[in-house]
């Protein structure tokens, strides 16, 4: 039996027991905790379970009892005051994901995202797309939700009058799907565009996600160097050789690549000595690639053709001086 004044747990003793208080004791409370874990467990299985904590405007009150007997033994219960806490509202964006494409010139491409509310109370967010290259960038939403722009996709408007274009009113861990735009334009040097979509709370304008969207623009970058021998200085009647490196330096191929070099004053065209990588070329219009006076009057063309990326041509003529 336990003491009638005592204060702590005990239980009944069992001579023939093969545990002691001490280990029971043990034994309970690593129960208890196995139990809680168990619970803890199950709740963080199920999604979204505290995505966005308890809801705004929630209030939360609590009252304490005090039980206890007088004199005569009688039963007696006494109440505290009632307080309460309300909850208030959070702010928290979520945009994701991030997203990656090649383009080259004159392309549009499109970047699918979704836009989450993850505070507890219903916010309005704010959207903006700014590409670091400076190409024109728009905000669409993705109605059908497929992340590929048709139809039935419109331009993300201003709902709450603050000029800058939102998902409209979301309720605690709502969501929208959107699209982000991006045009390259025609003669875009070849880069590496980073356009940034950023989402902010209306709520709380201190509160923002952001995602980037790379994009690797391929294009031809085509460059022509161009040298003489001998140099310095020369006398008349000296005959000098030109050369004409002409790279793709870009990402993409370049079609249609000719070079048209005019003969410079006080000189005269040397008959017979056009080049195209140390390959002779005739001075008329024919189907070797190259000319002189024919294409252009005065001048000496060299039609290359295609030019990949990194690909190498050298072109040579020479003149007199008169």
């Amino acid at each position: 039996m336990c003491p009638q004044d005592s204060n702590s747990e005990c239980f009944p003793i069992d001579p023939n027991a093969r545990t002691t208080h001490k280990e029971r004791k043990s034994m309970r409370q690593s129960t208890i905790r196995a139990t809680a874990v168990a619970v803890l467990t199950l709740l963080a299985a199920v999604p979204g379970a505290f995505a966005v904590g308890t809801p705004a405007g929630t209030v939360i009150s609590n009252q304490a009892t005090v039980r206890y007997t007088d004199s005569n033994g009688n039963p007696l219960t006494a109440l505290s005051n009632i307080v309460t806490t309300t909850v208030s509202q959070v702010a928290t964006v979520s945009v994701t994901p991030n997203g990656a494409q090649n383009a080259v010139p004159g392309t549009i491409l499109f970047y699918a995202h979704t836009v989450q509310n993850l505070g507890n109370g219903n916010d309005t967010i704010d959207m903006t797309a700014v590409s670091a290259g400076g190409f024109a960038t728009a905000l669409f939403l993705d109605n059908n939700g497929n992340g590929v722009f048709d139809a039935g996709d419109t331009a993300m408007t201003d709902t709450d009058g603050d000029t800058i274009p939102d998902t409209g009113s979301l309720a605690a861990n709502g969501s929208v799907k959107i699209l982000a735009r991006i045009t390259i334009p025609v003669g875009t040097a070849p880069q590496v565009d980073v356009m940034t979509v950023t989402g902010t709370s209306s709520f709380n304008v201190g509160v923002s996600s952001s995602a980037t969207d790379t994009t690797t623009v391929l294009a031809p970058n085509v460059t022509a160097v161009k040298s003489v021998l001998p140099a310095g200085n020369q006398p008349p009647g000296t005959t000098l050789t030109y050369s004409v490196v002409v790279t793709n330096a870009g990402s993409a191929n370049a079609a249609g690549v000719a070079l048209t070099d005019p003969i410079p004053g006080n000189t005269t065209f040397v008959p017979g000595s056009i080049t195209l990588d140390g390959v002779s070329k005739t001075d008329i219009a024919d189907a070797d690639q190259g000319d002189f006076n024919a294409t252009t009057p005065g001048a000496v063309t060299v039609n290359i053709g295609a030019m990949a990326p990194a690909a190498t041509h050298t072109i040579t003529f020479k003149v007199t001086i008169n």
